[in-house]
């Protein structure tokens, strides 16, 4: 939802993270970077424990790494040379200070949290060709998992699990297994 939200709104963005508290929360940086992320983690905390700070730039050659600090999430953006860092920074600011929205539904996501999906064709087949944000989701589907054990294991809003879910499954490339 965030890292979609800042693609969207803000030109330039390649890839981008949020953490809760130290957790990752959402991400669609290719690649594992885990460790560059926990590294930026520990700088930051480090260097808040002495100075206070909102912004945290870095440049590289060829892109660049943008991190805002907020007390509860630090968000951070692979960036092209010509992304706009002051707009980058009032719509993550924005976003972050908004109150959060209200929870779906868990009535709606209760009716299907029991279902097994399952590909249709090979899995091997379908992955590469989905978008990132979609990928994150199905690679967690193998026909033995439940939405909910999904929804778990990948870190995602529920909602957003099930509408990846839902749209694959109209397009027939998922099925749920009949009990």
């Amino acid at each position: 939802m965030y890292t979609e939200k800042l693609k969207e709104t803000a030109g330039g963005v390649i890839g981008s993270f949020i953490m809760e508290n130290g957790e990752m929360k959402e991400t669609d940086l290719e690649g594992n970077l885990q460790f560059e992320i926990q590294n930026i983690y520990y700088l930051i905390e480090t260097v808040t424990e002495k100075k206070d700070f909102k912004i945290l730039l870095i440049c590289g050659e060829s892109k660049m790494f943008f991190v805002y600090v907020h007390p509860r999430y630090i968000v951070g953006a692979l960036l092209t040379h010509t992304a706009n860092v002051p707009l980058l920074t009032l719509i993550t600011r924005k976003m972050l200070e908004a109150p959060p929205e209200e929870e779906p539904e868990t009535r709606y996501l209760s009716a299907f949290e029991d279902n097994v999906p399952f590909f249709d064709e090979h899995e091997k087949e379908i992955l590469p060709n989905v978008p990132e944000y979609a990928r994150q989701v199905l690679k967690f589907v193998d026909g033995n998992r439940t939405i909910r054990e999904i929804i778990d294991e990948s870190r995602l809003q529920p909602q957003v699990v099930l509408d990846v879910i839902m749209a694959y499954r109209r397009s027939s490339v998922l099925h749920y297994k009949r009990e």
